[in-house]
């Protein structure tokens, strides 16, 4: 993924065709606070449409340096454990 606008046209595109979306972030090499934003938009509007928005794996590298870094990871709740991390926070 090139830009958080192309990311987000392709979440939009995921969310149209009706379904519940596996997001595969283990290829991600770096990412910055909208990408953030925009996943966190996209899991509540799929919850709103009784939907699931789900990450194909736990996330790592980038991902989870930059929850850590935003404050994301001071007081997770366990839903969103289980969104990041599978249930478990990384030591």
């Amino acid at each position: 993924m090139r830009s958080a606008h192309q990311f987000r046209q392709d979440i939009l595109a995921g969310f149209d065709a009706g379904q519940d979306l596996d997001l595969d972030l283990s290829s991600l090499v770096e990412v910055d606070l909208a990408f953030l934003e925009i996943v966190y938009s996209a899991r509540d509007h799929w919850m709103r449409a009784g939907r699931e928005l789900r990450l194909a794996h736990p996330a790592g590298g980038p991902v989870a340096a930059l929850l850590e870094r935003a404050g994301f990871l001071t007081d997770p709740t366990p839903q969103d454990l289980e969104f990041w991390f599978h249930g478990e926070l990384p030591q």
